[in-house]
């Protein structure tokens, strides 16, 4: 069977120029949902409009990836004077919350259309039908994951599937949703092609295997705790591991440049979005490479601002093995002072790196806007690595097989190697490490139940090493522009003989705190469904606490 290539990138060309938001499809051709679905292209088209409603949700990276990091024990956004659900001092009336809520929503009206059209196309095969459907299962289930995550927990979300769409709908519960999304992705997981078989910007099978581990790994923890969660995850899991096809990049930085570069490596990211920023068109493009990417001021070489800081919990993490690739990649100590060559120099203060795991000077047009074509990790194979791990761990505390996949990812990053036993907390840890700013640390820590507790510790320690005077930035004795010598250079032998110190003070045209303390673990563990939606849907009820 050959489906013709579909990558978001290319289809976005069409999609991105503007939409109809019941069909998705070109207003100026005249299109409906009626005669769209008439041929094979048609059916194409309308899979590249589900997909638009994602990208134009996650485009901006504020959902996707601020919210799951900010004020954790990962990051915390450092801008004032912002009122956003980014901070902890917003409210269900919040305009910028409706955003993702509408789009993603958008998407599952789409997803539901697109199904129904193509289980009548009597043009198609029976095999060419089933991958098709498989695309528009996979798709709605990762947006339903999305979003029952963000806002639904125990009381779940509206969930409308093909026979009941356009109905105003209430909540179902959050279980049932999760029952739903894990139908959808096993018969994509069923009628899907090997990943190795699967076109570029397209899940494959193993893709939907993992987000049905991932789905599991949520209904293993709170709030659901549910039965039998832990032997699902570990075994969907696993079965994407025995397969044998998907591995580690030997590089850990080299996934991340890829990214950058709108490469599809399917080995180690399983799936992926992709944007496009051809002919500088930002209706196409994201904010990934700037909002939460490593800083550079200086606009004559590309754009990434100053949005976001990696917690100083996070970075003397990382210090604490020198030998881990990943402690600079992610969370490094220099950045490009405008008007310096666009030559990296060190930062004064381990309270300010951004954090740096997306890198715009290896896109191909990084410009000097704040849009990049930068694609985004969405599953990646360390992430199932580490789910197996977890879920073995918790069947069966202690286990050498958990270790010895921990160790996996810890071997690629160069990292020490743990010597066991492993525990809980060491995974959790490991998930930090590994994941950070992947949109993945807020939901583990609500599952975990230890939000609140991670919240306080990153608070306290920040207040604590604030007013320590002996707080000096290791880094700046490498990376200090006084530090480097006269080619500029860390550690080139030309440094030197009495190295400057500098002890890490806070910035005071920058925020630390405040969402940290505006934190109130009886909401701030969810999102409220947006005041809008509420309003026009009788049958919709807030979330408690909100």
């Amino acid at each position: 069977m050959k489906i013709k290539l579909i990558t978001i990138a290319i289809l976005s060309a069409l999609i991105f120029s503007g939409c109809d938001k019941n069909l998705d499809v070109l207003p100026t051709d005249n299109i409906s949902s009626e005669n769209l679905y008439l041929s094979e292209a048609g059916i194409e088209a309308g899979l590249a409009g589900i997909y638009s409603r994602i990208l134009f949700a996650y485009r901006g990276a504020d959902f996707a990836f601020s919210y799951p990091s900010s004020f954790t024990d990962e990051a915390h956004y450092c801008r004032k004077g912002l009122t956003s659900f980014i901070k902890n001092n917003f409210t269900p009336s919040t305009p910028q919350l409706a955003e993702p809520w509408t789009e993603l929503y958008s998407g599952i009206n789409a997803a539901n259309i697109y199904l129904e059209k193509v289980a009548a196309a009597g043009f198609l095969s029976e095999e060419d039908r089933l991958e098709y459907l498989a695309d528009g299962y996979f798709i709605r289930a990762y947006m339903y994951l999305d979003l029952e995550r963000a806002f639904g927990g125990i009381e779940g979300i509206p969930m409308p599937l093909v026979e009941n769409r356009g109905e105003l709908l209430p909540r179902t519960p959050g279980i049932d949703v999760y029952k739903q999304i894990i139908k959808d992705f096993e018969f994509a997981a069923e009628n899907l092609p090997d990943d190795a078989d699967a076109v570029k910007g397209r899940p494959g099978k193993n893709a939907a295997k993992g987000l049905i581990a991932r789905a599991y790994m949520y209904l293993a923890g709170e709030p659901f705790n549910e039965p039998g969660a832990y032997e699902k995850m570990r075994d969907w899991s696993k079965a994407v591991i025995d397969d044998g096809y998907n591995e580690l990049n030997p590089s850990y930085k080299d996934i991340f440049i890829r990214l950058a570069q709108e490469e599809f490596e399917r080995k180690e990211v399983l799936f992926q979005f992709a944007f496009s920023y051809e002919n500088q068109n930002n209706q196409r493009a994201s904010k990934l490479g700037s909002a939460m990417g490593y800083l550079c001021e200086d606009e004559a070489c590309y754009k990434s601002y100053e949005s976001h800081y990696a917690t100083v919990s996070l970075v003397l993490q990382y210090r604490s093995d020198p030998d881990d690739e990943r402690g600079l990649w992610n969370t490094d100590p220099t950045y490009i002072r405008r008007t310096y060559n666009c030559r990296p120099i060190g930062k004064v203060s381990q309270f300010r790196y951004c954090p740096s795991k997306y890198r715009r000077q290896y896109e191909e047009d990084p410009s000097n806007t704040s849009w990049g074509a930068h694609h985004w990790p969405i599953l990646r194979y360390s992430d199932i690595l580490l789910m197996y791990a977890e879920a073995e761990n918790q069947l069966n505390p202690g286990s050498t097989i958990a270790l010895d996949a921990v160790n996996q990812v810890r071997n690629r990053a160069k990292a020490t190697p743990l010597a066991g036993p492993i525990t809980e907390d060491l995974i959790q840890e490991e998930r930090r490490l590994e994941l950070c700013f992947e949109g993945l640390r807020k939901y583990d820590l609500v599952r975990w139940g230890n939000l609140e507790e991670k919240v306080n510790e990153t608070k306290a320690l920040m207040e604590e090493l604030v007013a320590d005077p002996n707080f000096y930035n290791d880094d700046w004795l490498i990376y200090g522009e006084p530090n480097m010598g006269p080619d500029g250079l860390p550690q080139t032998g030309d440094e030197p003989a009495v190295l400057e110190t500098r002890r890490n003070v806070l910035h005071t045209s920058f925020e630390h705190f405040e969402g940290y303390n505006d934190f109130d673990i009886t909401k701030h563990y969810i999102l409220p469904i947006p005041e809008q939606e509420v309003g026009v849907n009788p049958y919709l009820r807030q979330t408690q606490g909100w």
